[in-house]
């Protein structure tokens, strides 16, 4: 008898769905609620579409590409993005499971972090 012991097959965390939680500005004190929706690219890096409120009223959304890597079982991010003029370049370094996204931010103005949660749906197989 002859057994092949073959190597387990290592699946990447994926980020890629949607995502819900707040931000924080620590130097400014404002904060809100901010949602994220992650697509993850041919190179393994992921488009992160942001979308939240800034003063309670005021809506805003971007874009940023986040460089990923995987360590130790999280995904570690990284990325920058010219906000607006007046807000200047952002600059974001994350790290995140399946289940959970923490990142600062920080340019010229702001100094603070996200915090979000995946959202999930239930699933109607389970009985």
């Amino acid at each position: 008898m002859i057994v092949t012991c073959l190597p387990a097959i290592s699946h990447a965390l994926d980020l890629s769905g949607s995502w819900s939680g707040s931000w924080h500005d620590s130097r400014t004190g404002h904060k809100g609620p901010l949602r994220a929706v992650f697509v993850q690219l041919e190179d393994g890096n992921y488009q992160v579409n942001f979308r939240g409120r800034f003063a309670k009223i005021i809506p805003f959304r971007y874009s940023v590409v986040l460089e990923a890597k995987e360590k130790d079982g999280k995904v570690h991010l990284a990325g920058t993005s010219n906000i607006s003029r007046r807000r200047g370049t952002f600059y974001y370094k994350a790290e995140a499971t399946d289940t959970s996204f923490v990142s600062s931010f920080r340019s010229r103005k702001d100094d603070g972090e996200f915090r979000l949660t995946r959202i999930t749906h239930a699933s109607s197989d389970s009985q």
